[in-house]
């Protein structure tokens, strides 16, 4: 049985704790004692970033002064399979908070839906674990396998605290990322990088801006470039049944353009900052490589870029992709208590934004399946929120699945 105000109680603390810009120790602490409180075997320790960093696999954008991981272990008898729940207590920026029905960090519960920043993403969920290892231990169930539960920091800027936490204790034999799906079974997730394109203009009077090249004009033209590169990564996509759902599942979005120095001069540099989406089958060199050349393509077609030709950076936050077979044992034991917990069949498709499950994957050797509660479509905008309803279903659906996947002893 779920302890449901124990979930909303649990949620409700952690997202009236700010942890967003890297002040992420104040959530980290709060779970740690939420664990202790449960009974679960609570492992705390400093983070050592300069030797993360140093891992060929780190990403960052945030620099932080301090790093918490943490773990919390409800342990079998060590006779069977290991089972990992990982969710992150980092949040992006509030944003304008007059934007908001309710302040950011005072959650609501309002029409049967819990508000607030980090209730979606994913406070809520990492709430909905620890109810469900709750359940289990209050069950009395002896596990044949033991159940980590994960709190990391830093997924919002490029997964260090997972990347972290896999350093420091390893992989398991499946990993459950308890990201926002919409209770349905992500066996797939897409990847992405950040990249920065530098165009050269050559500046002039702007009474005289004939005798000037403007950078915003070339890098228009390296713009259609791009959206054409996008239009060709996605071709045939809809093919495939995990992203059938999504008209772009491999996007490539210009996210910030600042470029100029003066509003009465011809501007002579300009750049933009942007997302490319990665297919679950690529590596990131590849799709850099291919973005490379098709900015260089696109250069060589014009004569003042031909001459003067962008930039091309990489930078900031990386998600690896992640894809875990459709007959392995974890997405068979979670799509069973999906099954039981809501008597239909579970619901499998691939997501296409950034999380900590390639990380899981690529450097942890773990199989991993992302599954939570709530629309991902909510997250990063005011008035967050996810329903509770799905909140109760998902820990339910955990608590089965643990069951399940580590066995009864």
């Amino acid at each position: 049985m779920v302890d449901l105000d124990f979930l909303l109680d649990t949620a409700a603390t952690l997202i009236r704790i700010p942890s967003w810009n890297g002040d992420e120790s104040a959530a980290q602490r709060a779970v740690a004692e939420i664990m202790s409180g449960i009974g679960l075997k609570t492992d705390e320790w400093t983070i050592d970033l300069p030797r993360v960093q140093g891992h060929p696999a780190a990403s960052w954008e945030i620099d932080r002064k301090e790093a918490l991981g943490l773990v919390g272990t409800l342990e079998g008898d060590g006779s069977g399979p290991t089972l990992i729940l990982n969710g992150h207590v980092d949040v992006v920026p509030p944003g304008d908070e007059h934007l908001w029905t309710y302040p950011p960090f005072e959650p609501v519960v309002e029409d049967g839906r819990l508000y607030g920043r980090g209730s979606l993403d994913m406070k809520a969920q990492i709430a909905a674990g620890l109810a469900a290892l709750k359940a289990v231990s209050d069950s009395g169930v002896t596990q044949t396998g033991s159940v980590r539960l994960q709190s990391v920091i830093g997924e919002e800027d490029g997964g260090i605290g997972t990347l972290a936490t896999i350093l420091h204790g390893g992989g398991a034999d499946g990993a459950i990322v308890m990201e926002p799906t919409a209770l349905t079974i992500a066996p797939v997730q897409a990847g992405c990088i950040n990249f920065r394109l530098r165009v050269a203009g050559h500046a002039a009077h702007g009474a005289v801006r004939d005798e000037g090249v403007s950078a915003f004009e070339k890098a228009f033209h390296i713009y259609a470039a791009v959206q054409a590169l996008e239009a060709l990564r996605n071709e045939g996509q809809e093919a495939d049944p995990m992203f059938a759902s999504y008209p772009t599942p491999f996007p490539i979005s210009i996210g910030t353009m600042a470029g100029g120095d003066w509003a009465s001069s011809v501007p002579d540099h300009l750049a933009m900052e942007g997302r490319l989406g990665i297919r679950p089958d690529e590596s990131p060199d590849a799709a850099r490589v291919e973005f490379e050349a098709a900015v260089a393509e696109a250069a060589n077609a014009d004569d003042f870029l031909r001459d003067h030709p962008p930039v091309v950076e990489w930078w900031g936050g990386r998600f690896l992709p992640s894809q875990t077979p459709l007959d392995h044992a974890l997405v068979r034991s979670l799509s069973a208590s999906v099954r039981e917990e809501l008597d239909t069949d579970a619901v499998l498709q691939g997501v296409t934004f950034g999380a900590d499950a390639g990380l899981l994957q690529h450097v942890g050797n773990t199989p991993v399946v992302l599954f939570g509660a709530g629309d991902i479509r909510r997250a990063h905008r005011p008035d967050e929120f996810v329903e509770i309803d799905q909140l109760e279903t998902m820990a339910r659906t955990l608590a089965r699945t643990i069951v399940r996947f580590c066995g009864e002893a």
